[in-house]
């Protein structure tokens, strides 16, 4: 009975200290709070990324991070290499980023717009 009370303590601090790292695709995805910037691309998908601190276990720039990881790595998924972020908010409690995926192949973004 111990052992498995220690095995289940073990896998939740485990899984309370997971990490989400961004994936090649989702790095290569740029992000823009512009909507001008998406004109004439094409529309994929509404993406959210999330990550909940869990009673403070994660620092906030650390739950923060999760979440724009999350949120690219949803765009690259969704075949986008632009991401409209459309809000975000991170507290005590948790970080959350939503927008929208597009793809913008073929399209000239200027940083102006970015």
């Amino acid at each position: 009975m111990k052992g498995t009370l220690f095995a289940v303590a073990l896998v939740t601090l485990a899984a309370s200290c997971v990490t989400t790292t961004v994936t090649p695709a989702g790095a290569k995805v740029r992000e823009t709070t512009n909507p001008d910037a998406v004109k004439g691309c094409k529309y994929l998908g509404h993406i959210m990324g999330k990550f909940e601190t869990r009673g403070g276990f994660s620092a906030r720039s650390t739950a923060e991070n999760i979440a724009d990881n999350r949120f690219r790595n949803r765009a690259a998924e969704l075949g986008a290499n632009v991401a409209l972020v459309k809000g975000a908010d991170t507290n005590s409690s948790y970080s959350v980023k939503g927008g929208d995926a597009y793809d913008c192949t073929g399209i000239t973004l200027s940083n102006e717009s970015q």
